[in-house]
């Protein structure tokens, strides 16, 4: 998950480059979007977001419990902890990539990617990331 969002890119521009204050968030939030499309993500855009049936995002760090340090400083982190999302009470249908926001609800993207393999999730099943499977790189 290497794609930074608009919002994500210009904070860190102008954090660097023009000693803009660029906070960072008090909490990170795993979502998931049913019909992945870069440009929606690039800029923020969640309208494929998954809803309904039981789906929420889920908050994962930040923190060291829950990030990998990079060795090296080889700019990777990685989710050290399964991040796994609530049973599904209704089908959410073909998840296709998925995203980390400052928020909940609502808020900024900061970070997104498609997934290798795209999910279908019915009602009853619960999808889970593994330990290692959300990867974060920053080249």
């Amino acid at each position: 998950m290497s794609a930074m969002s608009d919002f994500t890119e210009s904070g860190l521009i102008g954090h660097f480059f023009r000693s803009v204050s660029f906070a960072a968030p008090t909490g990170l939030y795993v979502g998931l979007v049913g019909n992945f499309n870069s440009g929606n993500l690039e800029s923020g855009t969640l309208t494929d977001e998954i809803s309904g049936g039981g789906y929420a995002r889920i908050s994962y760090g930040p923190g060291t419990g829950q990030w990998s340090t990079p060795s090296n400083g080889d700019g990777h982190t990685q989710n050290i902890q399964e991040v796994t999302f609530s049973k599904a009470t209704n089908e959410w249908g073909n998840v296709s990539g998925m995203f980390i926001s400052d928020s909940l609800t609502g808020g900024n993207t900061l970070f997104y990617t498609s997934l290798t393999t795209p999910k279908s999730v019915s009602t009853n099943d619960t999808l889970t990331f593994p330990t290692g499977d959300i990867d974060v790189t920053f080249k």
